[in-house]
């Protein structure tokens, strides 16, 4: 494997030139190895950008010696999570006991084994890369946390403050039914937060599953444009559903359908009065392509990055004063990532946008 190859770094800090090639030549048949030939130069190596996924580090050098290196890596807090392995000829339980209350996470003796030196070298960087996924994990679950509780407070504040009036004895039956209705809206508002958020939540632990068969791409959306022309009869836009192919494909219908239900809400939110939204699927080569287009105001180029990323904010405001979660279409890029397939938006100011996904025919599924 080639050093462009592989995302690993690891760091040789050992005063001897035959250990240091020994190692390094060992450690590239695999990762990409950098040396050091003392404490001083190993702290500079060790802070060069990409900092190393791990180190190998000798005791016994002239001047800063191994215990002095582990300390000072140790103290800076860019470093400190780095597994240093030490590899050294002193066996004592003394020098290991300093190691490992130094931060050392594991001890090689001199003269190595090679097969041993690689097969503690990969069990380190597989317990490193768990404890970075570990921290995305964690760092994912605090900002739900923190978005759920946010975007909540409002909604229930305003529940709680209608179901306090609704308390009322002298309040108008009109007077009342509407805030049933504002009940009801609110309510539905914090179920999709809660549904996206856990849909999100599954996809990240990898606790995401789908029931596949056979199905035609044209025949579920057909459904679905069905399913919500209600929702855009409400704000005067007409969802149509254009001519299409028959488009046979192994989906999770499910799942797919929770990405059309997501892109055609999005084009009626989007779309103002008197507008039409046009569905449409053509299948070509290996892929069924599906089209929601719309004739809303665009998207804004400083937009598209960051339109399937979670939680984002657009500055397109929807028409009717609609709310988002700022999570479907990155739970829609999921889903259709999971198929294999790719999606995508085409989209001009003062114009409208078309969304577009891909998915597999079934009788290409198997070869892509």
């Amino acid at each position: 494997m080639s050093e462009e190859q592989t995302p690993y770094k690891i760091l040789v800090i050992d005063d001897e030139p035959l250990n240091l090639k020994v190692l390094s030549e060992l450690l590239r048949a695999e990762y990409r190895a950098v040396v050091a030939k003392s404490g001083e130069q190993g702290l500079q190596a060790a802070a060069a950008h990409p900092t190393p996924d791990l180190i190998l580090l000798d005791i016994v050098m002239p001047g800063m010696d191994g215990f002095e290196t582990l300390s000072r890596l140790k103290a800076d807090p860019v470093l400190a999570t780095i597994p240093v392995i030490i590899v050294t000829s002193q066996n004592d339980v003394a020098s290991e006991t300093r190691g490992f209350s130094l931060g050392a996470v594991d001890f090689i003796t001199k003269p190595f084994n090679a097969p041993v030196v690689m097969a503690r070298v990969r069990t380190h960087l597989a317990l490193q890369q768990q404890r970075r996924d570990l921290e995305s994990l964690n760092a994912v679950k605090n900002r739900f946390l923190g978005i759920a509780a946010h975007d909540l407070r409002n909604p229930l504040s305003v529940v709680r403050g209608l179901a306090e009036a609704l308390l009322e004895p002298r309040l108008e039956e009109d007077e009342r039914l509407r805030m049933v209705e504002a009940v009801r809206r609110v309510s539905d508002q914090m179920l999709e937060l809660l549904n996206d958020l856990l849909d999100v939540s599954a996809i990240e632990s990898g606790n995401f599953d789908l029931d596949l068969e056979l199905a035609d791409l044209t025949e579920l959306a057909g459904e679905r444009v069905g399913l919500l022309a209600m929702q855009g009869v409400k704000k005067q836009v007409e969802l149509v559903m254009g001519p299409s192919d028959t488009a046979l494909c192994q989906i999770d219908p499910g799942r797919i359908a929770q990405v059309l239900d997501n892109l055609l809400s999005n084009a009626i939110k989007f779309s103002p009065p008197d507008t039409t939204v046009t569905v449409l699927v053509e299948a070509e080569g290996p892929w069924a392509t599906c089209t929601v287009r719309d004739q809303g105001p665009g998207i804004a180029e400083e937009d598209l990055p960051k339109l399937f990323g979670e939680f984002q904010r657009l500055s397109s405001q929807p028409t009717g004063g609609e709310r988002s979660t700022g999570l479907g279409l990155s739970i829609a890029k999921r889903i259709v990532s999971a198929h294999k397939g790719n999606i995508w938006v085409d989209s001009a100011v003062g114009i409208g946008s078309a969304f577009r996904f891909q998915l597999p025919l079934a009788s290409a599924a198997t070869t892509l």
